[in-house]
């Protein structure tokens, strides 16, 4: 028979999510019932300031009121492409344009920018940031990152941790060991980083560790295989010796270990979510996270007091993560509440200010100057796309917007090309279509039209390009690059 303290310890290494911009009577059910200690939030809870700060005041009394702690209020707030305010606060620049600027203070200042939003709404826990490398061109983390060198991910994730960590909000590091390397998106399917363990200690592993030199307070772990470090070939999610072995004795870390979303694919499909979480658990994450279902969450709560009861969990080891997790705890802040650090006009200021810097001609044939850009000007290319499951859909088509400002034409792709065309600029993206929207920048190039092309996202996305063309390095694809991208085009620079 499970006590109620156990319930609670229980609780406690949980965190769980919901639908909808108020509590819904199933999850208040699930905290009353299973005492689960800690809540995730997307942007599918986010309506406006007042209404988020009012939300995360009522988790707070709710679960304090049940277990009798603080609950960790957590978000993916990381910044650009992975952003659950953008559309009530201050939208960001992405980690791979904060990179690009190549001045680690703007990591700084986009951190504290959002710590400062997270902690005025009661937001206390941010999964940010993103410390994997941009080693493969179609990794599914994309322009999450900052850069590929491990060095300067090390130094830029250290400088946004420390912004963020200073207005009093949990930075958490992810996705421990590494999800850079892999061409698998780990909510679809299962990744595999076949690589050696000296490779992984020289690339992967060498942010992590200057994140945990720098005083982050969680680190996040990832659904992806590694067999030199776990033979098992299990994620490592799910590995001992990757989550123990490694983060915590290895590598020092003495902090939160969360783990990934484990009704992901990666974990879903092997295990199910129920036993996923118990491994979880088991393999040494303080909390693992059930984002989305009650019903999921009430079933990974008997399952794992049936664990408790027959030797699945250990019951030292579970009292130990439930006394750290308290321990943590101990450093939460209470919110700050004050709407004027809620995407202020300064904070939109600085971080447009960062996003322009960010932006470049990454290749000009000849080095010439970019083309004129006027009503003459032929606009195609690729809608904005998610090329993750951790992406929010943008509805947003750069080619229309900027025919629009321009007073210019915009064709799709599958439309005919017009003769005698004299500048063209084509927008891509990591979109299905992206190996044709090349072709058909070639194609224009070879009739002799002056061509733009323009990445709204990684720079892989230019690869394969006629050399006459033009490079734009844009980074992410929303207003935020949009309008310096605009602003660009017509001064020619």
């Amino acid at each position: 028979m499970i006590t109620e303290a156990q319930k609670i310890s229980i609780g406690q290494r949980l965190a769980v999510g919901f639908d909808g911009f108020t509590i819904p009577e199933e999850y208040r059910e699930l905290i009353r019932r299973y005492k689960v200690g800690n809540a995730i939030l997307f942007r599918r809870n986010v309506q406006s300031f007042s209404q988020l700060k009012a939300l995360c005041a009522n988790i707070r009394e709710l679960i304090l009121s049940e277990t009798g702690h603080e609950p960790f209020i957590m978000i993916d707030e990381e910044c650009g492409t992975v952003s659950r305010l953008a559309h009530v606060a201050a939208p960001t620049p992405c980690a791979l344009a904060i990179g690009a600027t190549e001045d680690p203070e703007n990591a700084y200042q986009i951190g504290r920018l959002i710590g400062q939003e997270l902690r005025a709404v009661g937001l206390n826990l941010n999964l940010a940031p993103v410390l994997d490398c941009l080693t493969h061109p179609a990794t599914a983390i994309g322009n999450r990152c900052f850069a590929s060198e491990p060095e300067k991910v090390a130094r830029f994730g250290a400088a946004y941790l420390r912004g963020l960590q200073e207005t009093g909000v949990f930075a958490c590091a992810k996705h421990f060991p590494g999800h850079g390397d892999t061409a698998v998106d780990s909510h679809l399917a299962l990744p595999i980083a076949d690589k050696p363990v000296e490779a992984i200690q020289n690339t992967e592993l060498v942010s992590f560790q200057a994140a945990i030199d720098a005083g982050i307070l969680g680190v996040m772990s990832s659904h992806v295989v590694y067999p030199s470090l776990d033979p098992e070939h299990v994620p490592a999610t799910l590995s001992r010796p990757i989550m123990t072995g490694w983060l915590r004795e290895k590598m020092g870390f003495r902090g939160l270990i969360l783990s990934d979303a484990i009704e992901m694919n990666a974990v879903k499909d092997m295990f199910g979510i129920p036993e996923g979480t118990r491994r979880a658990l088991a393999a040494g994450s303080d909390v693992a996270l059930i984002c989305h279902s009650a019903v999921d969450a009430s079933l990974a709560c008997e399952h794992l007091y049936e664990a408790l009861q027959t030797g699945g969990l250990d019951l030292e080891e579970t009292e130990w993560h439930y006394r750290h997790i308290l321990d943590m705890k101990k450093l939460l802040l209470p919110p700050a509440g004050d709407e004027a650090m809620f995407g202020s006009p300064a904070q939109k200021a600085l971080a447009a200010e960062i996003m322009k810097k960010s932006l470049c001609v990454a290749y000009a044939p000849q080095g010439r100057p970019l083309p004129a850009v006027d009503g003459q000007t032929l606009f195609l290319g690729l809608n904005a796309a998610a090329v993750t499951r951790a992406s929010d859909n943008i509805a947003l088509d750069a080619a229309k917007e900027c025919a629009q400002v321009f007073h210019a034409r915009r064709i799709h792709l599958d439309d005919p090309l017009p003769e005698n065309v004299r500048t063209t600029v084509v927008f891509l993206d990591r979109n299905p279509e992206l190996e044709k929207a090349v072709s058909t920048a070639n194609r224009l190039a070879s009739t002799g039209a002056d061509v733009i092309a323009v990445s709204m996202n990684v720079p892989m996305c230019l690869q394969g390009l006629d050399p006459t063309i033009w490079q734009i390095e844009a980074w992410q694809y929303d207003r935020l690059a949009l309008t310096p991208l605009m602003e660009m085009l017509k001064n020619g620079k």
